[in-house]
């Protein structure tokens, strides 16, 4: 089973390779800020990367350019597009707060999602905030 899942996150870091530039990760670096938690106005659409009043991840913030890049360590087993794919569970609409989806990140989750496939707290907390923002 180990071999298995080496396999599949090796394949999963070569093809996020692909189509990359020679830029180094911090030529890359998003200059704008991460959203705000400012809540829209009545009748105003949420902008991207914020949720509406009232939702469960509305203080969520997350840089959703670093979140995107980080999905890629997920997408070999969940789908490109979050919603699953095989054995594996959609990531869109699961109703999980950012604090449930960081604990799986951290402690993996039964024997298909192994724990600590994202290293870095911050990282793992970024990309958290985004997935449960994902309706």
């Amino acid at each position: 089973m180990k071999k298995l899942l080496t396999a599949l996150f090796g394949a999963a870091l070569v093809l996020s390779a692909c189509g990359g530039t020679d830029d180094t990760p911090e030529d890359n670096a998003p200059t704008e800020q991460a959203p705000t938690e400012q809540a829209p106005t009545e009748g105003e659409a949420p902008v991207e990367g914020e949720t509406p009043a009232g939702d469960d991840t509305a203080n969520a913030t997350f840089d959703e350019a670093k979140a995107q890049a980080s999905f890629q360590t997920c997408a070999g087993c969940h789908g490109a597009d979050l919603k699953g794919q095989g054995d594996f569970p959609p990531l869109v609409g699961t109703g999980l707060t950012k604090e449930e989806i960081l604990t799986v990140i951290a402690e993996g989750k039964g024997d298909k999602m192994p724990a600590g496939l994202i290293q870095d707290a911050a990282e793992a907390e970024n990309l958290a905030g985004w997935i449960a923002a994902q309706k």
